[in-house]
């Protein structure tokens, strides 16, 4: 709820134009064994967003990134070296906040 209490209380203090980015994940749509809980936090950040940027006004936006596993953070955990790139995912942070997009989930990897 955290998030979503962000843009409840800080909707007013934001100002006219500016933007709300929020970040969620892959497991809205690929869920795994036991990622029940963030597979639903995951996909019901991405429909209040939805919902959410109907209801801002003065041109005020909230969009969603939803990054895979980021590989500078897979290797620091030995994890291997799979994931995308910090550099490739900040690019769809970017997008989200200097972007025209509104009540999006912007996927990084579709990005490319």
């Amino acid at each position: 709820m955290g998030q979503i209490n962000l843009v409840r209380l800080g909707r007013e203090s934001l100002r006219p134009g500016g933007s709300f980015t929020l970040t969620s994940g892959i497991l809205a749509e690929q869920a795994n064994p036991g990622s029940t809980v963030l597979s639903v936090t995951n996909a019901g950040l991405q429909g209040f967003a939805r919902s959410a940027a109907l209801q801002l006004e003065g041109g005020r936006r909230v969009n969603v990134v939803s990054p895979p596993l980021v590989r500078e953070t897979a290797q620091r955990l030995g994890w291997g070296s799979g994931g995308m790139p910090a550099a490739e995912v900040a690019a769809a942070y970017v997008l989200a906040v200097e972007g025209e997009r509104n009540g999006e989930t912007i996927r990084p990897h579709a990005l490319q």
